[in-house]
C-alpha cells in the first residue's frame, strides 16, 4: 500500500525548502524544516509528501499520514490540526494522524488522550512515534505509540553536512592518543540531576583535574537550589541528605563559547579538548531511560572509549545495536548513584594517564573503529519503521 505524507501549516514561499510553519499552532514562529524533522531517515520520501489540499485529490486506496511534529515535555498540543483534516481523521479509513515525539524519550499517553478528547480526534486513528522504548508497540487509550531510533540518524547527518564539525581519521586519532595530555572529556552543558551528582563525584574524587570539564549554563545558576532541594535529587542518588559541601564542588566551568539557546551544539571550539583526551564520560539527557542521544554519538564519531552514567541498559542497547561498550577499561558495569559515581572516579583518579593510553592503543582501537564504521554506514531506514506501523493498525 502506498503511503502519502499531509503536511499543515507548510510555508508559502517558493525560494524555500519545505519548511513547517507554527509547529505549535500558536502564531509563535516555532518553525521545522522537513531535513531536520525527518529527512535524516534513510529512504524518507520527500517526493510524497503533499499540502492539505492534497487530501482530496490523492488516490482513495493510498494509506495518508498526517504529519504533525510534537516536543513533549515543551508542547504536546494538536489545535494545529485543521478542523477539516480531524473530519478526513476521523471518517477516513485511510487517513490517520501520525505524531513525531522523539526528541527527548518522555511522554505522556494521558496528555495524547485528553488531547484527542478536547479537539475530537478519534485516538483509534492516532500514531505516536516516539524516543522512549519501554513504550513501544503498545496501544493505550486506543492510541498506537511505536518507537524510533531518532538521534543516531539525526547526528549522523549533522557530521556528514556541518562544516563545523571536526572528524579525525584513523591516523590522527591514534596521533591524538599518543600526545593527549588529560585521561578524560566530560561535558554537562544543561542542568540535571545526575549532572550534579557526577560533578560533585569528579570533584570530591580529584578526578575532575585529570580531565576537561564544562558544567552548567550560567543563565541557569538559579535553577541550582531547586534541584538540590528536590525530592528528585535524594530518590535518584539514594541520597538521604544533601551532602553539605555539596556547593563547593558545583563552580560552573565553560570549555565553548555558548551563542545560543539550542540543547544541540557542534562547536568546533570542543575539538581540542576532544582531542587531547583518551576517553569520555558521558551523562546523557535522561540517565535513567534507555535514550541515545548525540552526546553519544559524538563519542563514538571522535573513536573515543566511552561510559555512561546512568542506567545499565543503555549500554546493553547499544551492544544489541552492534556497538561495542567499554565496561572492562572502565573497571565499572554502572554508574547509578553517588557512592558508585565516586569508587569509579576515585578509580580513574588514581590510574596512570600512560596506562590508560598504552591500553586503549593495544587493546581497544579496532573496537573503536568498528564503532565509527557501523555508526557511518548505518541506516535507519524510513521504509521499514513505515511497514512495522501498517502492521500495528493492522494494514
Amino acid at each position: 500500500m502506498k503511503i502519502n505524507y499531509i503536511t499543515c501549516h507548510s510555508s508559502n514561499r517558493p525560494y524555500d525548502g519545505l519548511t513547517f510553519t507554527d509547529l505549535r499552532g500558536e502564531g509563535d514562529n516555532h518553525n521545522g524544516d522537513i531535513n531536520f524533522l525527518y529527512g535524516h531517515f534513510d529512504n524518507f520520501p520527500l517526493q510524497e509528501v503533499y499540502s492539505e489540499q492534497w487530501l482530496n485529490l490523492l488516490p482513495d486506496e493510498n494509506l495518508k499520514l498526517v504529519l504533525c511534529w510534537q516536543q513533549t515535555p515543551i508542547f504536546t498540543e494538536l489545535n494545529v490540526i485543521p478542523p477539516s483534516i480531524i473530519q478526513h481523521i476521523n471518517e477516513n479509513p485511510r487517513v490517520y494522524l501520525l505524531c513525531v515525539d522523539a526528541l527527548e524519550s518522555i511522554i505522556y499517553p494521558d496528555v495524547y488522550t485528553e488531547q484527542c478528547k478536547l479537539h475530537n480526534i478519534n485516538p483509534e486513528k492516532v500514531i505516536v512515534l516516539t524516543s522512549n522504548v519501554e513504550i513501544d508497540s503498545q496501544k493505550i487509550d486506543d492510541i498506537n505509540y511505536m518507537n524510533i531510533e531518532y538521534w543516531e540518524s539525526l547526528t549522523r547527518q549533522h557530521h556528514r553536512w556541518m562544516s563545523n564539525v571536526e572528524i579525525p581519521s584513523l591516523s590522527q586519532r591514534y596521533d591524538h592518543i599518543k600526545t593527549a595530555s588529560k585521561k578524560f572529556v566530560s561535558l554537562n552543558r544543561n542542568l540535571k540531576t545526575h549532572r550534579v551528582m557526577w560533578k560533585y563525584a569528579m570533584s570530591i574524587s580529584g578526578l575532575q583535574d585529570h580531565g576537561h570539564v564544562s558544567y552548567l549554563l550560567p543563565e541557569q545558576k538559579t535553577e541550582h537550589d531547586e534541584i538540590l532541594d528536590s525530592s528528585l535529587f535524594k530518590e535518584h542518588f539514594n541520597q538521604r541528605q544533601v551532602p553539605a559541601d555539596l556547593l563547593d564542588h558545583l563552580q560552573l566551568k565553560k570549555l565553548d563559547t555558548i551563542e545560543h539557546p539550542h540543547p544541540i551544539s557542534y562547536s568546533n571550539e570542543l575539538a581540542p579538548y576532544m582531542h587531547d583526551s583518551l576517553v569520555s564520560f558521558i551523562t546523557e539527557s535522561h540517565h535513567d531511560s534507555v535514550f541515545l542521544t548525540e552526546k553519544t554519538f559524538k563519542a563514538i564519531a571522535q573513536r573515543h572509549p566511552f561510559f555512561i552514567i546512568g542506567t545499565p541498559e543503555i549500554h546493553r542497547r547499544l551492544r544489541r545495536k552492534g556497538y561495542y561498550t567499554f565496561e572492562k577499561l572502565f573497571g565499572v558495569d554502572q554508574v547509578t548513584n553517588t557512592h558508585e559515581a565516586i569508587e569509579l572516579c576515585k578509580k580513574w583518579q588514581a590510574r596512570d594517564i600512560e596506562d590508560i593510553r598504552q591500553e586503549i592503543l593495544t587493546d581497544w582501537m579496532p573496537k573503536l573503529e568498528h564503532n565509527y564504521n557501523l555508526f557511518f554506514n548505518s541506516k535507519c531506514d524510513w521504509t521499514h519503521l513505515m511497514n512495522n506501523l501498517k502492521k500495528q493498525i493492522n494494514l
